[in-house]
């Protein structure tokens, strides 16, 4: 597949804390194109009436852990099931992806434009303890309180995405899987932008080969 970089999708799911998100926005001003992280619960409330503030807070995570993570306060909520979650965030993705070239950060998107022409799917890991400092560092956290959150942290994240995708997280899955321990943002968004020129046929690499770094 020779990919048309006029009218791509990219598609980039991450493990929890491991920077994909600042590396979609670094490749959003790169390639002069629109990204999407949370930007896309905001889409599906509005497209499935879901309040807001219910997909904010349970963003990423199955509805009951999400009082047990994140949740600040404790206000009762009606539980909805997690299947209204997930199918209102792959709409949000199809219908932004609709408008035009964009990235999708995470919330079902690798899942919600499998198949579609033109889709890179992306994947960034890093290491447990690389990824506890990147929380600590977010949160005001002392190192090892981070540890104790991120271990609740991956729990709910492999839990909550694949049991809607089974092979989230799984290298073989994704065009292109990067390892985020060792290289900063703009190592990261080079190595992005290296494989895209790559599948767009603008360098020697054959388009489509599956790279891991």
């Amino acid at each position: 597949m020779k990919l048309n970089k006029n009218s791509m999708h990219i598609t980039i799911e991450t493990e929890a804390c491991s920077n994909g998100e600042a590396v979609a926005r670094s490749l959003s001003e790169m390639l002069n194109i629109p990204c999407y992280g949370e930007e896309i619960l905001d889409k599906a409330a509005q497209l499935s009436g879901i309040p807001a503030s219910q997909l904010h807070r349970y963003d990423g995570r199955s509805v009951r852990a999400a009082y047990d993570l994140l949740a600040d306060d404790k206000t009762p909520l009606k539980m909805r099931p997690a299947s209204d979650f997930v199918a209102a965030q792959i709409a949000a993705c199809q219908a932004l992806a609709a408008q035009g070239a964009c990235i999708l950060v995470d919330r079902h998107s690798g899942q919600a434009l499998e198949g579609s022409p033109d889709h890179v799917r992306i994947f960034i890991h890093a290491g447990f303890d690389d990824r506890a400092a990147n929380l600590a560092a977010k949160e005001g956290k002392t190192v090892e309180e981070a540890k104790h959150m991120l271990k609740k942290l991956d729990r709910s994240y492999r839990s909550y995405y694949r049991g809607s995708d089974r092979g989230w997280g799984e290298a073989d899955q994704y065009d292109l899987s990067l390892n985020a321990s060792d290289a900063d943002v703009t190592a990261l968004t080079a190595n992005v932008m290296e494989f895209l020129s790559a599948m767009c046929g603008e360098t020697k690499q054959t388009a489509g080969q599956r790279k891991a770094v």
